[in-house]
């Protein structure tokens, strides 16, 4: 075996590689990219290690692994630049492979990122000689080399494979415990709301611009409130920037929201401290009240990064952040957000307020049939 070996006669090793670091490997190899609109499938909301391969055809077994690469941005942003001007341009204007016909580019996009995968893109770059990289315009595809027999005449770093591994490990509860720009967890606050029964879409097209339209919201009860932006009246697209709780009533809450120029939301929004541009304020208000309200309240302030809260030094933390928001699905699945005993939580703060309710109320009825007695 030549030294080192080029990187698509050892394909099959390649995967067994990404396969004990737990990589899916099938969720986009059936997937030709052949052009832009093929882009859009890839992950839009997170990046990582990814490795771009050949194929004569998506059922084929064969598959030759061409360029080995990490990015800090989603996969699909980075790919798009590939497109312009990399590895996936080189295929598509017939730079790469020259003197090879019928061969289609596939992408491993795997679920490493940070320092996990950089170590494990120098492994492999210190391993293999990855066309792409080294500058060959084409592939050597005479002969594939077996797994098994790649691992027993190959030097390769297992331990320190294993080792990154673990880390990795380590590194998703740490990043389970970190908190989301709340902007960015906006499908999942959207998610968390429907599941508690709240009427999202009551004021969802009704912008918030000045003190006259505070005026519309309930004067007679309060609540679990959120304030979020969003594009115009008719966009799903919702940013949270902020969740209070109203004792009193919400018209209430925003009068007072509006009058103070420290700590006011939408007096911050108005005067244009808060930095956005093209988006307007909206608010939701939830019919949950007192403990119930405060249990929500805690499990969003503990798991989302609000963006209008200030420092030591009286200054806001940051501007409105309209990056690609997370799916909830992939939020649930990757944050450890402990939602579900929070709706557990609420439903047995319900269930005992009615109970308690239910006796006052029967303790009313008992207390009027005397008095007319």
């Amino acid at each position: 075996m030549e030294k080192p070996p080029k990187a698509e006669k050892c394909g099959p090793f390649i995967e067994m590689v990404l396969d004990e670091l737990n990589c899916n490997l099938d969720l986009h190899d059936k997937e030709k990219i052949e052009n832009e609109e093929d882009l859009k499938k890839f992950p839009g909301h997170h990046g990582g290690l990814y490795i771009f391969y050949m194929k004569p055809d998506s059922e084929s077994d064969l598959r030759y692994p061409v360029y080995v690469g990490m990015t800090k941005q989603s996969f699909k942003e980075r790919f798009e630049r590939h497109a312009k001007h990399g590895v996936i341009h080189e295929v598509w204007n017939g730079k790469f492979p020259r003197d090879i016909d019928g061969l289609g580019l596939y992408a491993y996009c795997t679920h490493y990122h940070g320092e996990s995968a950089k170590r494990i893109k120098s492994i492999l770059l210190d391993t293999f000689d990855f066309a792409l990289k080294k500058g060959r315009n084409t592939i050597d595809i005479s002969e594939t080399y077996p797994a098994e027999w790649t691992k027993r005449n190959l030097e390769f770093p297992w331990d320190e494979l294993k080792r990154i591994a673990d880390g990795e490990d380590e590194e998703e509860e740490e990043r389970k415990k970190k908190k989301i720009p709340s902007e960015k967890g906006g499908h999942f606050i959207r998610f968390l709301l429907d599941e508690l029964n709240c009427n999202i879409d009551m004021y969802d097209q009704e912008e918030i611009k000045d003190v006259d339209d505070v005026n519309k919201f309930p004067a007679h009860y309060g609540g679990l409130y959120l304030f979020y932006m969003k594009p115009d009246p008719t966009s799903d697209l919702r940013y949270p920037i902020y969740v209070g709780v109203a004792k009193k009533s919400f018209k209430e809450r925003f009068q007072r929201q509006a009058a103070d120029n420290f700590n006011g939301i939408l007096s911050k929004i108005w005067s244009g401290e808060f930095k956005f541009e093209g988006h307007g304020v909206y608010a939701v208000c939830t019919h949950h009240q007192g403990p119930a309200a405060r249990a929500i309240k805690k499990l969003l302030l503990d798991s989302f990064h609000f963006p209008l809260k200030r420092n030591r030094r009286g200054q806001l933390r940051r501007e409105l952040d309209t990056s690609e928001q997370l799916p909830a699905e992939y939020v649930k699945d990757n944050y450890g957000i402990p939602w579900e005993e929070c709706l557990e939580k609420v439903a047995v703060i319900i269930e005992e307020y009615d109970k308690e309710l239910y006796e006052v109320l029967n303790g009313l009825k008992y207390t009027l049939f005397c008095t007319d007695i």
